[in-house]
């Protein structure tokens, strides 16, 4: 089964198209990464998965249904975004930003059921932040507060996860922290879809890669079938060096080194 079919999609920007006839399959349970320079429709797609834009022509389709047709609450107990950084105003506590995941089940924002509860105390456990849930979400560290964002995300029951450059801002080890539940997600039965700016980590955690360039699909495969430096030279416009980690065989890409400068005579 898939999860996400994008078939034929057109669309674009203040008349100006990204996306011309493009089609794309994630697969149900997949941990798919997308990524692409700047400008490519990474993030377009996920609007479009989340129907904040709507293509010009062309379906979107989510779990076997037109995501047109789907009724936004239902939409939202779907799937569930993670975006690249989030702020907040108030000094909400852990657990109250985790149970705004629960608003597409709620009749009313301060009536909150058993199951809401039992869904919000999952998550932190999940998520590893069950004991932060009375500190305030402005008062711990970047990689805690992301972790709290994906337990607010998963407190949605999503069968999809989104995350937009999720990881950008985290140091190493809370970005091992956050990939790690990922993978421990994905083997749950969630699918999972991570837009990256970083090949290494794409090519490190996710099951296949989706290349994009100006709203064209390059190539979409198992990483270990994608490691052609002529491909990441069409993308980026660089010529890569290409090594395969030592440990998991993997392809890992690396700036050419700067070329040696002669001494003038």
């Amino acid at each position: 089964m898939n999860a996400v079919e994008f078939w034929k999609i057109t669309f674009g920007y203040q008349k100006e198209l990204l996306f011309r006839d493009f089609s794309l399959l994630i697969k149900a349970g997949e941990f798919l990464g997308v990524v692409g320079p700047n400008g490519s429709g990474k993030s377009t797609l996920l609007k479009l998965m989340m129907r904040i834009v709507n293509p010009l022509s062309g379906r979107v389709n989510i779990f076997g249904n037109d995501s047109r047709k789907i009724e936004r609450l239902e939409l939202a107990r779907q799937m569930a975004l993670v975006p690249q950084g989030s702020y907040f105003v108030f000094d909400w506590t852990v657990e109250e930003v985790v149970m705004m995941g629960r608003n597409p089940y709620r009749h009313g924002f301060f009536q909150s059921t058993r199951r809401d509860r039992e869904k919000v105390v999952e998550a932190m456990h999940m998520t590893g932040v069950f004991d932060l849930r009375f500190r305030s979400i402005n008062a711990i560290s970047a990689g805690e507060r992301q972790r709290v964002i994906i337990a607010r995300a998963l407190a949605q029951e999503p069968a999809l996860l989104l995350l937009d450059e999720a990881t950008a801002h985290l140091d190493l080890g809370h970005r091992a922290e956050v990939l790690r539940l990922l993978l421990a997600l994905q083997k749950q039965g969630k699918t999972i879809v991570l837009v990256s700016h970083d090949l290494n980590e794409a090519f490190g955690f996710c099951s296949r890669i989706a290349f994009l360039k100006a709203g064209q699909l390059l190539a979409c495969d198992a990483p270990d079938k994608l490691d052609d430096p002529e491909l990441v030279k069409n993308a980026y416009g660089i010529n890569p060096v290409v090594i395969k980690h030592p440990e998991t065989g993997r392809p890992q890409f690396f700036l050419p080194a700067e070329p040696e400068v002669s001494e003038p005579s």
